[in-house]
């Protein structure tokens, strides 16, 4: 018996389960429909099963580009963290249908958060669970005034039209659906509330439901009754795993394990993370025979692979590519179409779109009147495979190619000032874009620290020269937030320019501040931790007596052990002179100078140093 022959017996006897489930929980209800003919829930449901059970049990991965492979065959069970337990995929399962009815899976880009969904509903199938999956992509979501609801009801009835909505309403008081939501972070900012907003009241007015819904990381701090499952990158059990189980050629997988210590893994642990990372690093491996330390090297180094995985054909003749370009040319115009479609935060993308965006590149590089842009897409979904097609709809093979190739734009075009196109970034120094700083900063760290933070530095030390540090701390201070957190830890307080315990630069909510802070961390790095660890030399008694006196607390975060953990203060000057955040406030006014002092000396130097022996000037 074949795989799919199997598949439909499942879900055959799956369907008639649930019916009689069904049936058994409403009898009088659903045999009262049946004699009417008005609501038959056999009918509907085989073929919405059917179709997305045969689409979550395979997928195509980096390695098999141009066949499905079995889901099963490849799958490497994840885990998960909330709060402070660390979780197994089984267990989170079951919690889910228990008592986690309501569960987000929070996870970077291609750390396997929708393949995690397609294996919850294929198992729902597999063994015979009362629930009925619904398996929704909210890329899928109109733009219109439909309501949620109503876009997962007609995926439904896309499949079959004699699935009705009473069905469907009664289905969910029953508590007979299993909701599986991807993709939250794709959802248009003009829709992200609305979404949200909607997905809460669905889960409240239909609580016998389980609802699992898919992001990236964020505050999911309006999501009351929800239990965030952060999903954890793959530790080196997971990644030999993986690697073990993948279709590759046995000898070189070998080779690459055996490199792949336990030291090795540590080392590389950022590019190893997840299944699609993991599979480019062993391509890059096995053409390169080594592990590059920088992320951008990396991800040239996996560029290059790939083009040359195009041009391998049986004999010394290379297939051209089908736009005709050189492999330069078409490297040209994708960071063009990163860029445009990174500005415009749009991450997946249809027919119409990906064309627009691909004819726009091909202006810039003056391409457009040689080239098409179906060969161009074509290009870049099956020669290069830095685009994924499903159907008419495109995507990224990772969004953090989109960062890259849009960083390396930035770095090679110098006929803009680096100042100029960096400040037209919306929201530079958020968290979602801390790998696009990043990767600018590590292709050309000279470049990056010259024509950008020096300038941005020396404003910032013009302002703070006319303020007195220790008479007028507030004014240091509010350059990047607008209160101080003080928190506990082995026995001592410190002091953070953050607004809670999470440290994440994303609470910071004005542009620049978020600038501040981002060149305040790198003094900080560079001086040893020194700035966001100061520590008070008071006692607990002492600080919650001047912070009461005074009536500054803003807020407190206690532990599991009802004790304060962080307590947040607003900036009144007399609090922070009294808790002797005086000493705080010139140790940043200090190190920002020093700072700016050392790049200075730096680029001094340099050029001193080209102009005497190279140009002799």
């Amino acid at each position: 018996m074949s795989i799919e022959e199997l598949s439909n017996k499942g879900i055959d006897s799956f369907i008639n389960n649930f019916v009689s489930f069904i049936s058994k929980k409403a009898p009088e209800f659903c045999i009262a429909q049946y004699k009417k003919h008005e609501m038959k829930l056999n009918k509907g449901l085989p073929e919405y099963i059917k179709a997305n059970y045969q689409r979550c049990a395979y997928v195509r991965t980096l390695l098999k580009r141009d066949r499905p492979t079995e889901l099963d065959k490849i799958y490497e069970p994840l885990q998960f963290k909330i709060d402070d337990d660390i979780l197994k995929e089984d267990e989170i399962k079951s919690s889910i249908s228990t008592d986690l009815h309501r569960t987000i899976i929070s996870g970077y880009a291609g750390n396997g958060k929708t393949i995690f969904l397609k294996k919850i509903y294929k198992e729902l199938i597999d063994s015979q669970v009362n629930f009925y999956p619904i398996f929704f992509e909210l890329r899928n979501i109109s733009s219109g005034t439909q309501t949620l609801l109503d876009c997962i009801y007609e995926s439904i009835v896309t499949y079959s039209d004699s699935f009705t909505q009473k069905q469907f309403t009664y289905g969910l008081k029953k508590g007979l659906f299993y909701f599986l939501i991807d993709g939250l972070d794709e959802v248009s900012d003009s829709q992200q509330s609305n979404i949200q907003e909607e997905i809460i009241k669905l889960t409240l007015k239909y609580p016998y439901c389980p609802f699992v819904v898919t992001s990236r990381p964020n505050e999911f701090t309006t999501w009351e009754n929800f239990h965030v499952a952060h999903l954890l990158p793959f530790d080196y059990r997971q990644c030999q795993s993986y690697i073990t189980k993948i279709d590759f050629i046995e000898e070189r997988k070998t080779e690459f394990l055996e490199f792949l210590t336990e030291d090795e893994f540590e080392e590389h642990k950022e590019f190893l993370s997840n299944p699609l990372l993991a599979s480019m690093m062993l391509l890059t491996f096995d053409e390169y025979g080594d592990i590059p330390a920088k992320r951008h090297i990396f991800y040239e180094k996996c560029f290059q692979v790939l083009i040359k995985e195009h041009d391998a054909s049986k004999g010394r003749f290379h297939r051209p590519l089908k736009s005709k370009l050189s492999h330069e040319e078409l490297e040209k115009v994708f960071m063009y179409f990163c860029a445009m479609t990174y500005q415009k935060q749009e991450y997946s993308f249809n027919l119409q779109q990906v064309d627009k965006y691909i004819n726009s590149a091909l202006k810039i590089v003056n391409l457009d009147s040689i080239c098409k842009e179906n060969d161009i897409r074509y290009d870049f979904v099956h020669s290069v495979s830095l685009l994924l097609q499903d159907s008419n709809y495109f995507e990224f093979i990772h969004r953090s190619f989109q960062e890259y190739f849009f960083a390396k734009l930035i770095v090679n075009d110098r006929k803009y000032e680096l100042e100029n196109k960096l400040d037209n970034i919306d929201d530079l120094f958020s968290l979602a874009k801390a790998n696009l700083i990043a990767m600018i900063d590590d292709m050309d760290h000279d470049y990056f620290e010259t024509d950008y933070v020096l300038k941005k530095l020396t404003i910032l030390n013009e302002y703070f020269e006319s303020i007195d540090a220790e008479n007028e701390p507030e004014k240091i201070f509010e350059q990047f937030n607008d209160s101080l957190s003080i928190y506990f830890k082995n026995d001592n307080f410190y002091l953070l320019i953050f607004p809670d315990s999470l440290l994440l630069i994303s609470d910071i909510d004005d542009k620049e501040r978020k600038l501040n802070y981002f060149i305040l961390s790198n003094v900080d790095i560079k001086y040893r931790n020194l700035m966001f660890n100061y520590s008070l030399n008071l006692s607990s008694d002492d600080i919650l007596k001047v912070i009461s006196n005074n009536n500054s607390c803003i807020k407190k975060i206690t532990n599991r052990n009802k004790t304060d953990q962080v307590i947040i203060i607003r900036l009144d000057r007399k609090t922070l002179i009294e808790l002797n955040c005086t000493k705080y406030a010139q140790l940043i006014k200090k190190g920002l100078n020093d700072y700016y002092d050392d790049i200075l000396s730096r680029i001094t130097k340099q050029r001193s140093i080209i102009d005497e022996i190279i140009f002799k000037n």
